[in-house]
Parts: C-alpha cells; structure tokens; sequence
C-alpha cells in the first residue's frame, strides 16, 4: 500500500522539498506478523532527526494513524516512512518558502530474499573506492541525502553484496546500507559515526541486547587496515538482520561462536 498524508496515492508534488532536495528523512521497518519491529525506536529516530533538520509541526498521532492504516491488510513486509519538509510554495533552498505541514509517505513492500547461507556461512565483502564525506552536522541523522551509498552500489556484485565504506582517512564508518561491527575475543566493537555515517536502529538493539547479556561494547576508531586484529566481523540492520563476515578482501576470519550466538539472540528478538 502506499499512502500519501493517509491517502492512497503513488504521487507528491513536483514540489515536494524531498523530491527537489532530499530534505526528508527516512526509516526502513520490518514487519513481522503484523507488528512493526522496534517501531519505537523509529519514531525516537524520526523524532531526532526533524530536530536535527528543523522540519517542524510533524503530528506523530497521525503518523501512527498512517501507519496501522498502511498495515492494515499487511502481515510480513517491509515498511518504508519518508517525511519531507513539505510542499514548497516556491523553488530555492529557504526554508521560509516552506508550508507548515510535513508530508508523510508510507509505502510497503515485500521482504527481500536472501540466502540464508550470509547469515551462517557470511559473506565475503571489502573496501567501495567511495570515501564518505565528513559531515559532522548531519551524521547519525537517516536523512535522503544518499548519492555516495547509491554511487557505491556500482561496485556490489553477486560475490560482493555489500561493501565496508571508509571515511576520507581511511576509518572505517559502516556499510552502504548497513551498520557493522568487529569482535576481538569476547568484546565486540563498532566504528565512532561523529562525523558521518548512520546511527542504525538494528545497531542500538543488537548494543543493548549485547550488554544485557553481559558484553562489552565499544565504540571506537576503527583504521582500514586495522580489520586484521579482529577475529570476526558483521554487518546489521533493520530488514536484514546480521549478515556474517567470512572474509574482507584476502583476510578471512574463522567461524566465531560469540558471532552464532547474537545472530541468535537477535532473532529470538524479533522473531518472539
């Protein structure tokens, strides 16, 4: 189903502030059994990111409407949210020629497929030649601005199908639409997003679900080439779950049993 301000519709405005600059944010929700996975913490994300990008009056009690009403004749899906400044009375970048409503779209969508063997074997990945910019104003936020992830998508291939994105000085930030994280014995780590990167909602699950069973996580600075003193690797997020790393280019890791069993944890978690 898609809605457009709770109306069926397939079509916004020509302008519409996120068709004309992606001033919009976004969220990505798996739905299982009619239940929308850690809506809550979509809605904290929604709620952060209008803050962060000052698009204002959004009504959340009429988002949460649109949203059973998307869901009605659904079960299992995937569930897209975009809400854009609006609709602007005029072309240009000032936020003056805006309306006071946001623009709330829901579309919904089939579960992608994928073999089950990225999960338990893993995955074979390495380094995209695109560097992420640094923007410290606008990192952790899901905001619409996407052209270097969609560019990066050049270089996936069937052998390859997600790729570890650097920074401009080669630190290590996430996946192209993935978070990721390392483990070096019993204690896992994930790379410091302060200047750009997403803050991902599987990823603050899978750190508290991680701390509730006693370990340790840090963030922190991860150097490219610093991938080789970890014993293993994953990449997470919300519709996808936890793909494992067997290899990034020539370095390959050895099953990890800390790595089966928060795959584990995780989908007793969502799938409870």
């Amino acid at each position: 189903m898609n809605l457009v301000n709770g109306k069926s519709s397939s079509s916004i405005s020509i302008f519409d502030r996120g068709f004309l600059y992606g001033d919009s944010i976004f969220e990505t929700i798996l739905v299982i059994n009619k239940k929308p996975n850690n809506l809550n913490l979509h809605l904290k994300r929604i709620k952060s990111g209008c803050l962060s990008l000052k698009i204002k009056n959004l009504n959340y009690s009429l988002l949460s409407k649109y949203i059973n009403k998307a869901l009605i004749n659904e079960k299992n899906c995937v569930l897209n949210i975009n809400i854009t400044r609006g609709t602007a009375k005029k072309r240009g970048y000032n936020i003056k020629f805006c309306p006071l409503r946001p623009n709330i779209i829901l579309t919904t969508s089939k579960i992608p497929k994928f073999p089950a063997s990225y999960k338990t074997n893993g995955i074979k990945t390495k380094f995209s030649s695109m560097k992420l910019s640094n923007s410290p104003n606008l990192s952790k936020i899901k905001h619409s601005n996407r052209l270097e992830q969609i560019i990066a998508t050049n270089e996936i291939t069937k052998n390859f199908p997600e790729l570890i994105l650097c920074d401009q000085k080669n630190y290590i930030i996430e996946g192209i639409s993935s978070n990721i994280f390392f483990i070096k014995k019993n204690i896992f780590y994930t790379p410091m997003i302060h200047e750009n990167g997403v803050d991902g909602v599987m990823k603050s699950l899978i750190i508290k679900i991680l701390k509730k069973n006693n370990y340790q996580v840090l963030e922190k600075e991860i150097k490219k080439e610093e991938v080789k003193n970890y014993d293993g690797a994953f990449f997470c997020n919300s519709v996808r779950l936890i793909w494992n790393i067997k290899s990034i280019e020539k370095l390959k890791y050895k099953e990890n049993k800390f790595i089966k069993n928060i795959i584990e944890l995780v989908n007793n978690e969502i799938y409870k």
